[in-house]
């Protein structure tokens, strides 16, 4: 585990696939002699085969010990990238901006390989740092280009996810902070119903979109113009989405009807001013989350978003206190217990992953607030109007993964999982 894997002589390369030099950030190759190589340079060359299409496996072997800091696998080879092409397939493919004549932003596809046995495609640009020249040429330096990296956060989540599906399976589930979109696009090939990925960065949730997409995922296309968020875009339009017609539907579940159901789609997302009318009147089953807590402000107001996606606009309750409504239509009293959106609300799940190292006071803080009995009604004017009356139970002890990004960093990442519940 660690390294990379080539294509056989029967594999296929995807539509309108050509290869492009690239750079990247960069810890070590495959050769180096050093267990651990000091990070020297942020950048380096990609390697680029044009022969084959190799994947990269992103769960390391057990004996790379990496809780409190980063260190480099010593098996990592740097994955390839396979620049795309538009629809038409006559140009290589990018995302436009007002400085694309001198800074394009091409976009490229990597396949990474989870639990060893399940690959996904990621479509991103060629790194992180071409965003944050971008970002510095247009006079944003302080836009976040982080979305353009794959998180050690998000494939732990990823692989929680495929290892038990019964976690999404057949559930409504978003995806906060999604990046590139790889916990999202492991829960619909595990069998949710619906999967919503979320970000404030439009150009992200277009790279993840196209992700699911490669995947052989059903898609949402998104009207154009409406994935906008004042002071992160430059007012130019969204490409249409890169298709992928030579591809099937992927499914990890077991059961391929329910993996094939699944649909995918996207939406701006501010945690600090959310806009939950976009959701729709239904709650969450499922909320998803990685590498979100980089600052105390986040962590305060993650938590009390988590519980209001669970509510959903109209999930008011209008009991009379004693467990009972009245049917406004009929007048009737109707009991809770006999409703099927109780029983819904009694399997709801919170899955974050997060490597306690990173920040760890950080860390420690969103475990405290989760752990607050007053959390539910303390903080709800922090998330919009209504009271929610939710009860957060910790399901597990903090499970732990040891996981590489596509630089070859292993962090040590903590899975927490809560049981969300009603107070009825």
């Amino acid at each position: 585990v660690g390294h990379t894997r080539g294509r056989g002589p029967g594999d296929v390369e995807p539509a309108h696939a050509t290869m492009r030099a690239a750079t990247s950030n960069c810890a070590t190759t495959s050769g180096s002699s050093s267990p651990f190589p000091v990070l020297a340079s942020r950048r380096r060359t990609r390697r680029f085969h044009p022969t084959s299409r190799r994947r990269l496996s992103l769960v390391v072997a057990s004996n790379i010990t990496t809780k409190h800091q980063t260190r480099v696998d010593p098996g990592f080879t740097p994955p390839a990238f396979v620049a795309l092409k538009n629809n038409p397939g006559t140009e290589e493919a990018q995302i436009p901006h007002l400085q694309s004549d001198h800074l394009p932003l091409f976009l490229y596809e990597t396949i990474v390989t989870l639990n060893g046995t399940t690959d996904i495609s990621l479509v991103l640009p060629e790194n992180e740092d071409a965003i944050v020249d971008i970002s510095s040429a247009l006079g944003r330096p302080d836009a976040d280009p982080h979305w353009a990296d794959l998180w050690q956060g998000s494939v732990a989540l990823a692989c929680e996810i495929l290892e038990n599906p019964e976690l999404v399976k057949g559930k409504r589930v978003i995806d906060l902070g999604t990046g590139l979109g790889l916990a999202g696009i492991a829960a619909a090939m595990a069998g949710a119903k619906e999967v919503v990925l979320t970000d404030r960065e439009p150009k992200a949730l277009y790279c993840a979109l196209c992700a699911a997409a490669a995947n052989g995922l059903e898609v949402v296309p998104f009207k154009p113009g409406s994935l906008s968020q004042p002071g992160s875009d430059d007012g130019i339009l969204l490409p249409d989405l890169l298709t992928f017609p030579d591809r099937r539907i992927t499914c990890a579940s077991p059961d391929s009807s329910t993996a094939s159901s699944s649909k995918i789609s996207v939406s701006v997302l501010d945690w600090f001013a959310p806009d939950f009318n976009q959701f729709g009147e239904d709650g969450f089953d499922v909320v998803l989350a990685c590498d979100v807590l980089y600052t105390p402000q986040a962590v305060d107001v993650i938590a009390p978003l988590v519980l209001r996606l669970f509510q959903g606009e109209g999930d008011d309750d209008d009991t009379n206190g004693e467990g009972i409504r009245d049917d406004a239509t009929k007048g009737t009293p109707v009991r809770r217990e006999d409703e099927k959106k109780k029983s819904k609300r009694e399997d709801k799940r919170f899955v974050l992953a997060d490597p306690p190292g990173r920040f760890p006071a950080n860390h420690a803080r969103f475990l405290n607030l989760m752990a607050d009995p007053n959390l539910c009604n303390g903080h709800s004017e922090r998330v919009g109007s209504g009271e929610t009356t939710a009860r957060v139970v910790r399901v597990d002890s903090g499970t732990t993964r040891d996981c590489v990004n596509l630089k070859g960093e292993v962090m040590t990442v903590e899975l927490s999982t809560y049981r969300i519940s009603k107070g009825y």
